[in-house]
Order: C-alpha cells, then sequence, then structure tokens
C-alpha cells in the first residue's frame, strides 16, 4: 500500500478539511461510501473548570453538495471496466488496444480528457511518462505513464492538493505479467475514487489547485508515485496535502474485521521527523502530536 508522507502547512487558524472517498469492488451488489467532510471551527476558550475542550463541528453546505453528486453507479461501472483489461501490471503491454497497462492509460486519459472536457478551461490534462531503469522488480527498462488532471485555483493556485489511485495490478508473483490480474480492489477502487471525485469537482472552482492523478508502478516500488513528486518539487509546487487511495471500501479488513464506512483513518505523521528533542517532549507532554502540520490543511 502506498504511504507518502506530504508535510502541510498549518494555516492561520486551526480548521481542519478532511476529505475522502470509499468506493467498493468486492462485488456488483456491493455498496459504495461516501466521501467524508468535515470542518472543526475553533475551540472554545479554555475555562477554569476540568471540563474537556471539544470543536463545534460544522458541516460546510458546498460539500454537503459535492458529495450529493458522487454516483456510485459510475463508481462501479469504472472498476467493472478496468478489469477488462486483463491486467494492468506495470510490464505489461504498452502497445496491445484491449489488454494490458497501454490500454488501461489510454482509456483513463480518455476519461480524464472528457471530465476536463466540462470544466470551462480551468482542468488541464497530461500524460507524464518516463522510463524507470532495472530494479528488483523492474527486469527490463520500463516506461511507465502518470496520468494527471488539474484543476487551477482561484484566489492562491500555487497550492496543490493532491488525489491519487495507481493504476497497475499484480497477481500473487509480482514479475508475472502476463496472467490475469484484474484489481478490482487493488486499486481499481482507488483509480474509480479518483475519477468520480475528478467528474465532480470539473466543474467548480476552489481557491487551491486540485491534483487528480493515477500512478503506475506503485507494485514495484512506489515508481510512479515517487516520480511525480519529484517533478513537483522540482518546480516549486507547494504541496500541501495529499490522499493516496489505495484499497477503499474493501469487504473486510486483512484480519477479517469488517469496515466501518463512517470512519476514516489517516496515515499521516504524527509528531514530525524534524521536530528537536525539546518539541517532542513538550508534544508528548501536552498532546501536541496531533497538531503536527501533516494532519491540519487550510480549509481555504
Amino acid at each position: 500500500m502506498e504511504n507518502n508522507d506530504v508535510l502541510g502547512r498549518k494555516g492561520p487558524s486551526r480548521r481542519a478539511f478532511l476529505s475522502a472517498s470509499a468506493a467498493s469492488a468486492a462485488s456488483a451488489a456491493s455498496a459504495v461510501a461516501a466521501p467524508i467532510a468535515a470542518r472543526a471551527a475553533t475551540a472554545s476558550a479554555a475555562t477554569t473548570t476540568s471540563r474537556s475542550i471539544r470543536p463545534n463541528l460544522e458541516f460546510d453546505p458546498d460539500l454537503i453538495g459535492l458529495l450529493s453528486q458522487i454516483d456510485p453507479d459510475r463508481i462501479q461501472a469504472t472498476i467493472l471496466r478496468l478489469t477488462q483489461f486483463g491486467t494492468r501490471h506495470t510490464a505489461s503491454s504498452q502497445t496491445d488496444p484491449v489488454r494490458g497497462i497501454g490500454a488501461a492509460t489510454a482509456w483513463v486519459a480518455g476519461q480524464m480528457q472528457a471530465i476536463a472536457a466540462t470544466s470551462s478551461g480551468n482542468m488541464t490534462v497530461q500524460q507524464q511518462p518516463f522510463v524507470q531503469p532495472v530494479s528488483s522488480r523492474i527486469p527490463v527498462p520500463t516506461t511507465i505513464t502518470n496520468v494527471i488532471a488539474t484543476l487551477a485555483g482561484t484566489a492562491s493556485p500555487e497550492r496543490f492538493y493532491v488525489v491519487t489511485g495507481h493504476l497497475d495490478s499484480r497477481g500473487t508473483d509480482v514479475l508475472d505479467f502476463t496472467s490475469d490480474a484484474p484489481g478490482a480492489d487493488d486499486d481499481g477502487s482507488g483509480v474509480a475514487v479518483v475519477l468520480e471525485l475528478a467528474r465532480v469537482f470539473a466543474t467548480h472552482q476552489f481557491p487551491g489547485t486540485l491534483v487528480f492523478a493515477t500512478v503506475a508502478g506503485e507494485e514495484q516500488g512506489l515508481y510512479g508515485s515517487s516520480h511525480m513528486a519529484k517533478a513537483m518539487a522540482g518546480v516549486g509546487n507547494d504541496v500541501q496535502g495529499m490522499f493516496s487511495n489505495d484499497i477503499v471500501g474493501a469487504s473486510q479488513a486483512f484480519d477479517g474485521t469488517k469496515p466501518d464506512p463512517h470512519t476514516l483513518r489517516l496515515f499521516v505523521e504524527g509528531i514530525p521527523t524534524a521536530a528537536s528533542t525539546n518539541q517532542i517532549q513538550l508534544m508528548q507532554f501536552v498532546g501536541g502530536e496531533n497538531d503536527g502540520a501533516a494532519r491540519w490543511l487550510r480549509a481555504s
């Protein structure tokens, strides 16, 4: 599972913008959980009593309106279509028009272009190919292609928020690029979420820039997402938040635990790795690990 730590920058207020989506890829009858979005208002001032301070949660009406546009049938149809490429292994065919990673990449790019056409020119789409050298899971130099849709921000476009899912799939043998590897849950579900969010958001405008991307080479070593991150850093993009959707809406956890569609678990840095010893001790003393930069995204 991809797990990229991207440090954000704490905003002027203690508001959190948490947005994610869940899609079921288990069967045609599976339900789809909608994204969860909430905004935490500033906590009330401390009093002389021992009463705990709790934030006053307010649901953003604009976000609620966006969530109502999520179409579970489209998500399911996207996942089904992705399985029909047979395999999306990173080393599978780049040229076969119906089977392999090349055909899947072309299809996703077409979907992104169709979505961008509804954005009144505010969304652009690019394919980002690069050649990955030989590694333990890449037997020959291999072209890996990310598909990236960018919705330009209006007020502060220099702030970037990124959502990804990985297009490639694999079987039990990570080097087997010929056998079927439909990858409905891992990670057709994540790609479906990215496409659906791009579709819904494309007709709206936001202060910051939103990036919707499908990356490849994940199963071989996070190559696509690493390349994308380096490219963004190379041109000075200020990435303040990132969600990697890798297996969403699964029928159960690895230990058999049933999922809770109303709970969002974030794998983000608590205590910053660059914090000094004194800063770490202070955070541990006051419980301030929840105030880490990666846990706070500006709401606007």
